[in-house]
């Protein structure tokens, strides 16, 4: 579990992340990943820059063929819990349901969504809406995350690594 000690470098933003990310919770989420299966690779999810690196992978591995990725669509995290889209279709696991209380403090949810993403097999942008917060003694200026989205990249929306770290091919 070395991926929070690159996100964040503070024992106490560590302890945010870990217990959901060893929770019965997640573990049914990459289970619904997982059962919900894979497709063929479509050509229009690889980034324009990477095509040449995903044709070397390819050919490494048999041809396109070989080359799955997962078929949902978008994954949407917020603070009352993650919801899965495949086809239109929402599956939801809510905080609540997992004796969770809502998570109000949402600056763990962009780590969580790049641990998500590498259980995702294909290419995924990841964006995040943020809502303005006040600092302790009435000073403005913080942003807390309110939404993280994670989307399957597709040639019409361009291909952003993310918030916190660029991902790779599967």
């Amino acid at each position: 579990m070395g991926l929070w000690n690159k996100l964040y470098k503070n024992p106490r933003e560590q302890e945010k992340i870990r217990p959901l990310l060893e929770s019965r919770m997640m573990r049914d989420i990459l289970m619904e990943v997982g059962q919900r299966g894979v497709e063929q690779l479509d050509p229009q999810s690889v980034p324009l820059e990477q095509r040449a690196r995903a044709a070397k992978l390819a050919a490494a591995e048999g041809g396109t063929a070989e080359l799955r990725q997962s078929v949902i669509d978008e994954v949407q995290l917020d603070a009352q819990g993650i919801t899965l889209f495949v086809d239109g279709e929402g599956t939801a696991f809510l905080y609540g349901d997992y004796n969770y209380e809502d998570i109000e403090d949402t600056d763990c949810l962009p780590a969580v969504a790049q641990y998500l993403v590498q259980h995702l097999r294909g290419y995924y942008n990841i964006s995040r809406n943020f809502w303005p917060a006040e600092k302790p003694g009435g000073k403005s200026g913080a942003e807390k995350t309110r939404t993280v989205f994670i989307r399957r990249h597709h040639e019409d929306t361009p291909f952003d690594p993310g918030p916190l770290q660029k991902q790779k091919l599967f």
